[in-house]
């Protein structure tokens, strides 16, 4: 059993991971920062010596104090400096930059603003953004309304923010995938492709894939879905689903992150992925 070992503050001991998958892979292996029941920063202390990369979750906007304190990007930022780390930044996701609201959707896009200007020091690989769809009715004219709030809405947090349309990747939710391409043309944003998305909602993952293939900076990748639980291990992963998961990750050359939220699902999920790109 691999000792126990102390974060950068010295504060606490958790298990590291049995070994290190740093430039293992031709993409860039990617974690969620928490796979330890902890803060950011002993999550980053932790995990960095065993992955290229770690996905910075900013989930909740407010209140403020759940952003990331500036003292710990700047030690973040100081790892991915010295050649150690990379990083992506998942924004929030407790605002909706398509909310029917004018008001409601200029107050999240000024909260996602401050999260990205948080997060700006550490000079994330992209941002990844959800376009909830949350109408009631799903007929053609109320999804083209939807998607020219999507581009109106995103023109204006690309000119807040400042950040570079490909910097930020656009994700798959719950409703079809190719309802987002017309916004990721019109805003020549990138695309971040949850294939767990795609499985929990029966899309096909191949022909999402190779609808996005020119756009997709990200792959969000694990088994399964559980009520209570979220994401689980990529080594729950049905066996139907495992020739075409090979299959995109051959080649691709972006970031793969293991979304998952613990650190046993974590710790499995890696020989998972291995046997996925042998």
């Amino acid at each position: 059993m691999t000792d126990p070992k102390t974060d950068t503050s010295g504060k606490h001991s958790y298990t590291p991971l049995p070994r290190s998958y740093k430039n293992r892979f031709g993409f860039s292996l990617a974690c969620p920062s928490f796979i330890y029941p902890d803060h950011i920063l002993p999550n980053v202390s932790m995990l960095a010596p065993f992955v290229d990369e770690i996905e910075v979750l900013v989930f909740e906007s407010t209140p403020a104090d759940n952003l990331p304190p500036q003292d710990d990007i700047r030690q973040m930022a100081a790892l991915a400096e010295k050649g150690q780390l990379s990083y992506n930044v998942h924004l929030p996701t407790d605002v909706s930059i398509t909310d029917p609201d004018p008001d409601r959707q200029k107050q999240a896009i000024e909260r996602i603003v401050a999260a990205a200007d948080r997060t700006r020091p550490l000079a994330p690989v992209t941002w990844t953004l959800h376009l909830p769809f949350e109408e009631n009715s799903k007929d053609a004219g109320t999804v083209q309304k939807w998607q020219k709030r999507a581009i109106d809405a995103l023109e204006r947090l690309l000119v807040r923010s400042g950040i570079a349309p490909r910097h930020i990747s656009i994700e798959n939710l719950d409703y079809p995938p190719e309802w987002m391409e017309p916004v990721a043309e019109a805003m020549d944003v990138s695309v971040c492709l949850d294939t767990g998305h795609l499985l929990e909602y029966n899309f096909d993952i191949l022909e999402t894939f190779e609808l996005f293939r020119p756009r997709i900076t990200i792959l969000h990748l694990y088994g399964d879905v559980a009520a209570g639980r979220g994401h689980l291990g990529l080594h729950r992963l049905d066996a139907r689903h495992v020739p075409a998961v090979s299959r995109i990750l051959e080649g691709f050359c972006g970031t793969v992150s293991l979304e998952v939220f613990s650190f046993n699902d974590l710790s499995k999920s890696l020989p998972a992925l291995e046997g996925l790109v042998s």
